[in-house]
């Protein structure tokens, strides 16, 4: 029978678990590793991967006693857990800049009618939002920030102990980052909300000169290549609302990090 030396156990495998749910929290909520089309397995093998080097390699998390209760142990896995799914959810509420524009975009081009799979929600969504998902993804692989998250959260290692909350993880906090996001969608609706108003201007003309057309036809005619025509013109500005967008987040994650450094 092979026997594990208690030392090994209390400052590797106890830290290297603790270590691994607050990894598979992010890969959980993390927009570019938590897409459905991902297996659970295949998520919860890297976070294990990483996980158990973070302990040997940094030195971060102290041996943890195995003559400590059980209960405790799963609390600290438990807020390890919390800590991970807040990390990447913040990261997603970056993403929602795609999401309200495409949403305003959808409405005010007509396109809200056709629907698609998104997988990245793994919901029904518009053929727009599901567009502006993949590009939102494809640039935060393309821009680094998966490893700029991956490098926040082996700093987390350093500056938060088991079992410790962050303190700027609050409620105003996070308002201020949605907030933040949710303007900057706003600001890339904001060409297809006054064309809009153009081409509504234009129909009302044409209804009061030629009531016998059919507006309704004429308008979606109008409205739809002018709403593509329009997201090809800014495609090219997509990678700065991301990064504007995603500074808010990492900032507020960094902040944490260095304040509770500073405790």
């Amino acid at each position: 029978m092979i026997s594990i030396p208690q030392s090994l156990i209390e400052t590797a495998l106890l830290p290297g678990l603790l270590a691994a749910t607050r990894i598979v929290g992010l890969l959980l909520a993390a927009p570019f590793f938590a897409l459905q089309t991902i297996p659970q397995r295949f998520r919860i093998g890297l976070a294990l991967i990483i996980a158990f080097g973070i302990p040997l390699e940094i030195g971060a998390l102290t041996a943890i006693s195995i003559a400590g209760s059980s209960a405790g142990f799963f609390l600290l896995s438990a807020t390890e857990l919390l800590i991970g799914l807040a990390m990447g959810w913040l990261v997603r509420v970056g993403m929602i800049v795609f999401d309200v524009a495409a949403e305003i975009i959808s409405i005010q081009t007509g396109l809200s009618f056709a629907s698609q799979y998104n997988p990245d929600q793994a919901l029904p969504s518009g053929v727009v939002g599901s567009l502006f998902g993949l590009i939102g993804l494809a640039l935060m692989f393309v821009l680094n920030l998966h490893l700029v998250i991956i490098e926040i959260i082996f700093d987390s290692f350093r500056s938060l102990p088991p079992g410790r909350w962050p303190t700027m993880f609050n409620i105003s906090s996070v308002l201020s980052v949605f907030a933040g996001s949710f303007g900057i969608g706003l600001l890339l609706a904001l060409p297809f909300i006054a064309i809009n108003l153009v081409v509504m201007a234009a129909q009302g003309f044409l209804g009061r000169t030629s009531p016998q057309m059919n507006l309704f036809s004429i308008g979606f005619a109008l409205t739809i290549p002018i709403g593509v025509f329009l997201i090809y013109v800014l495609l090219p500005v997509f990678p700065e609302a991301l990064q504007r967008s995603q500074e808010g987040v990492y900032g507020l994650l960094r902040q944490a990090l260095s304040l509770t450094r500073g405790n």
